[in-house]
């Protein structure tokens, strides 16, 4: 069920590319909105044992033994379903009682993907070209608003299936009384969060205030009792080793303060092809999938087998009770794909008054500005990512109808929101902007990755590119990251480095300065310039 939830998640984002692509080009067909996983991880991969998995048909390796890129996250739940049909055919007494669900859950799952690969093809062999208004793709957002419900019913029913099972024949036994005590507490958060989904699923969100208030009192009181339940356990003190109980405990709780608490708090608006119940109920589900992380983490080392691999360097067998059985973990939630047809027509720009700071733009060479932009959590913290919005937004606001942005966001990983989209869709850009949300940690080298990618299929020919890494951060540039820096300057694409974070003293930001200078790189600290100057120097330079 992990294993899916992960090909879910990027299947989701696919249909709604395609939902909004169709939106958008109903008028005039613009084939740059067209994009997908496959045509955004271009490229092929080959490591030592690649060629085990060419006995999916699902994988299609060249004659090289190498398979495309975007074909790697299948592998994980392609091998998921094998080893349980392997399973099931040598223990059929002991799957017996869940084996219908399941063989219904993996035929549900197995026809979303055919669906999605119905998809792919019709972006990467460009079939909307001669798609008359676009009643193809209907049909393919159709199907999938179909299949996504139908894996959702029937994960929460195996879901429901492997509880009953577990607690039925493999029910853990209580021993570890401080890791019992801890997992009661964890789970009224837990039961808590499932019965929000359920909601937001079923497209009630009128208890969002009630739930939140309430989680966060289940929180403060959960920090408090780390030292009451679990300072006996081996390690206590020690908070930043992985290793231990109490480590885990507490990273479950902390980790929600920039994401179900995001979720809580946010205000963004929905595009327009999108009905309001999937984002609300979507944006949970991207919360509360990094909960569900933590949570297994604490689940991963109170088993005690999974616990003695993992402490094997610090413990010894005498302090590990062994007794304890495997508790059973929570399996990420999919995504909620809804087709919605377009009910009017739309202007898909806004108005502008003239701004002081449109002549600069008007003298300027047409520019494509890609926004890499830092969407870790950090970016919450004192109006930071609200700053950005309103400044990226003021710019966009005196673009012209020749100019183009892009938009990818990295934190844990990336993703591109935009691609080279004309600035005179004022109102589609703007509404993108403003539906940026920061959660999770900090992957450069996957945004400079995906940004390679995109100007690789959207570079502008005539006219000036740039590459802006917003951030919030000081990074220690890998070689790897280097590398790809020195391959868009040698393709003639500019790059600045800005800074949003906390100020830095002047002889740093000099040392900064002088540091991406040598690399051909421009950095611009906004606690000494500001951001909407910078941006406009960027963008007319």
């Amino acid at each position: 069920m992990n294993a899916f939830s992960f090909c879910n998640q990027t299947w989701y984002f696919d249909a709604t590319k395609l939902q909004g692509a169709v939106y958008t080009s109903s008028k005039k067909l613009n084939e740059n909105y067209f994009y997908c996983d496959k045509t955004m991880h271009k490229g092929w991969i080959s490591y030592t044992g690649l060629e085990e998995k060419f006995r999916f048909p699902e994988i299609t390796p060249n004659a090289e033994k190498m398979i495309p890129a975007y074909q790697a996250d299948y592998i994980p739940w392609l091998e998921a379903k094998e080893t349980v049909f392997k399973s099931m055919a040598k223990n059929k007494k002991l799957f017996e009682p869940i084996a219908p669900i399941l063989i219904s859950y993996v035929a549900a799952t197995d026809s979303l993907f055919k669906t999605h690969e119905a998809l792919n093809n019709y972006i990467t062999e460009k079939i909307f070209r001669s798609d008359n208004e676009f009643r193809h793709a209907r049909d393919i957002l159709i199907a999938h608003d179909n299949w996504f419900e139908q894996c959702y019913l029937l994960f929460k029913q195996l879901d429901k299936a492997l509880v009953d099972y577990t607690n039925e024949y493999y029910s853990p036994l209580k021993t570890h009384g401080e890791l019992q005590q801890g997992l009661q507490e964890l789970n009224l958060t837990m039961k808590l969060l499932t019965e929000w989904e359920n909601e937001l699923y079923l497209e009630n969100s009128s208890n969002n205030a009630k739930h939140d208030t309430v989680l966060r009192s289940l929180n403060e009181s959960g920090l408090k009792k780390d030292s009451l339940y679990l300072y006996k356990t081996k390690g206590y003190g020690y908070l930043s080793s992985g290793f231990w109980l109490h480590t885990r405990y507490r990273t479950f709780y902390t980790s929600m303060r920039s994401t179900i608490y995001w979720y809580a708090s946010s205000k963004g608006t929905p595009e327009p092809y999108i009905k309001p119940s999937q984002k609300y109920y979507n944006d949970f589900v991207r919360s509360y999938n990094s909960v569900t992380d933590d949570y297994n983490d604490y689940i991963a080392i109170s088993d005690a087998l999974t616990y003695w691999e993992t402490a094997s360097c610090c413990l010894s067998r005498s302090e590990i009770d062994t007794n304890q059985n495997v508790l059973l973990m929570a399996p990420r939630l999919p995504y909620k794909f809804e087709y919605e047809e377009k009910k009017q027509e739309e202007k898909d720009s806004i108005p502008s008054e003239v701004h002081p700071d449109a002549l600069l733009i008007s003298k300027a060479q047409p520019h494509h500005l890609v926004y890499l932009l830092d969407a870790s959590s950090s970016m919450n913290e004192s109006g930071k990512l609200t700053h950005l919005k309103e400044n990226a937004s003021y710019l966009v606001q005196i673009q012209r109808a020749i100019d183009q942005i892009s938009i990818v966001t990295f934190s844990g990983k990336s993703q591109v929101l935009m691609q080279a989209i004309p600035c005179d869709q004022k109102k589609h850009i703007l509404e993108k902007i403003d539906h940026i949300h920061a959660f999770g940690q900090t992957n450069i080298q996957s945004g400079f990755e995906t940004v390679k990618t995109l100007l690789s299929s959207s570079k502008l020919q005539k006219g000036v590119n740039s590459v802006l890494l917003l951030t919030d951060g000081e990074f220690q540039l890998k070689e790897e990251t280097l590398a790809i820096i020195n391959q868009l300057k040698a393709n003639e694409i500019g790059i600045c480095f800005v800074y949003l974070g906390e100020p830095l003293k002047k002889k740093t930001t000099k040392a900064l300065e002088k540091k991406y200078s040598d690399l051909g790189v421009i950095f611009y600290d906004t606690n000494r310039i500001d951001l909407k100057e910078a941006l406009l120097k960027i963008a007319t330079e």
